[in-house]
């Protein structure tokens, strides 16, 4: 852990990596969302003391399903949930980015 409670990236007890993002994945959702959701999770984190996730990777298929739902439904609602009702969960927004536990703990996953 890092002086401010983070996890620290560069400890040999760091998770280990994830698979690289590819052109299949990113091809899920529009163009137009995906930088969209980066502006939003980029702002979001500095202005609210929010840590994204220390693999960028990672960060990156949130934000690859979050535009993927907005292309969907409409509404950034969280990927890393399954919901029977996409549309119905969208009109709860209770996972909608920023969700719950986001706010909570100051953390996405």
């Amino acid at each position: 852990m890092a002086d401010d409670g983070r996890p620290d990236e560069t400890a040999p007890e760091a998770q280990p990596r994830v698979e690289e993002v590819s052109d299949a994945d990113r091809a899920q959702a529009s163009p137009k969302n995906i930088e969209k959701m980066w502006r939003f999770v980029e702002k979001f984190a500095e202005k609210s003391g929010t840590y994204l996730h220390p693999q960028r990777e990672i960060t990156e298929f949130l934000v690859i399903g979050l535009a993927k739902h907005i292309d969907e439904v409409g509404r950034p609602l969280c990927p890393c949930n399954f919901y029977e009702d996409k549309a119905e969960e969208a009109k709860r927004s209770t996972w909608i980015c920023a969700c719950e536990e986001m706010q909570k703990y100051k953390y996405c996953h």
